[in-house]
């Protein structure tokens, strides 16, 4: 009976198997780099020196925080692809205002979350105003971005060095060598936050339901359509915040800023257990997926691959986490429990 329960509580957790799989990468990373690299000198390993912690927090920020409204929308069952070209676009756009127009940075910022929302908000209406897929809506607005942003830029940065940085350039120091970034304190208490949200409210049961099955929905009261607009319009927030945070850190509206971000995204949302088809997921698996291809790229330049075998490499590790993400998930519906562990709609 012991051994039972036991079993139940380890399977209960379905981050479990992900933070096994980062566990494993972090020993790795360290036994290659101390036999392999730096010559079992314990003092040379590069990976676990507190600045480059620092570094790769600050490098996995952005899209930490991209990815965690990316959760919710993925979670009921959308997706949006136009996310890194929607950076883009405001990012640039930001950049503009401030460099040539002359515009006071508040009020930048201002007009860039409203920007940013308002947009979204016209995909998810299209989204979940008809039957088109919205892979092939956000695929379309990713095309709409990427030429607004050529537009504004005509293909060139737009320098802002030494305006708008109290996003991207603010630090709690720690240490002479160890402080931690705004963006990463952002990414967390976001987390913090979406995680809250989707475990003890009514709001994140409403996320599992619409995403798990969306006529069960509509016949539990939720009114599907509006949920999913909002749902977008939350994407929209956060995007608006991540382009903020990478304007602020790099000082420049670059058309390239945000390029190929919804990769990246994507695949650390769904290396955190996130299904594609929606119904199932979490913040914190997020979380620990976007530390992961973190972890993975810094140790692969740290440890000298060569950066084409460093997809073939990275890859590979995605595959892998998912398909153990898979297996828990199966043996959790073994034993009767829901990898979700959803509530009822009250």
């Amino acid at each position: 009976m012991t051994s039972n329960n036991s079993l139940r509580k380890g399977v209960r957790n379905e981050n479990l198997s992900i933070f096994l799989v980062l566990l494993v990468i972090i020993a790795a990373v360290i036994l290659v780099e101390f036999f392999f690299v730096r010559s079992m000198d314990i003092t040379k390993v590069a990976f676990v020196k507190p600045m480059n912690i620092a570094n790769v927090l600050l490098q996995v920020s952005i899209t930490g925080i991209l990815a965690l409204s990316m959760t919710l929308v993925m979670v009921a069952g959308g997706i949006d692809l136009s996310i890194g070209q929607m950076m883009c676009f405001i990012g640039t756009g930001m950049a503009f205002l401030i460099k040539t127009a002359g515009w006071n940075e508040y009020g930048v910022a201002a007009l860039a979350l409203v920007v940013s929302i308002g947009f979204q908000l016209v995909m998810g209406l299209i989204i979940s105003r008809t039957k088109l897929e919205a892979f092939i809506v956000s695929l379309g607005f990713l095309s709409i971005y990427r030429g607004f942003t050529y537009l504004i830029t005509n293909g060139r940065e737009i320098t802002i060095e030494g305006r708008f940085t109290f996003l991207g350039k603010t630090y709690l120091n720690f240490t002479p060598n160890f402080r931690i970034a705004f963006p990463v304190i952002m990414f967390v208490v976001l987390t913090v936050i979406i995680w809250f949200v989707l475990r003890y409210t009514k709001f994140g049961r409403r996320v599992y339901a619409v995403g798990g099955n969306e006529n069960a929905a509509y016949l539990a009261g939720i009114n599907v359509k509006n949920f999913k607009l909002l749902l977008y319009g939350i994407n929209g927030v956060f995007i608006a915040l991540a382009t903020m945070a990478q304007l602020s850190r790099l000082g420049t509206g670059n058309p390239l800023m945000g390029e190929g971000k919804e990769i990246e995204v994507i695949a650390a949302v769904v290396v955190g257990g996130t299904a594609l088809a929606g119904g199932r997921g979490n913040a914190w698996g997020t979380f620990i997926g976007v530390l992961m291809l973190g972890i993975i790229s810094n140790a692969l330049n740290i440890i000298g691959v060569n950066p084409h075998w460093q997809y073939v490499t990275r890859g590979a590790l995605i595959i892998l986490a998912v398909s153990l993400t898979y297996i828990s998930s199966q043996r959790a519906a073994s034993v009767g429990l829901s990898p979700t562990e959803k509530r009822p709609l009250k």
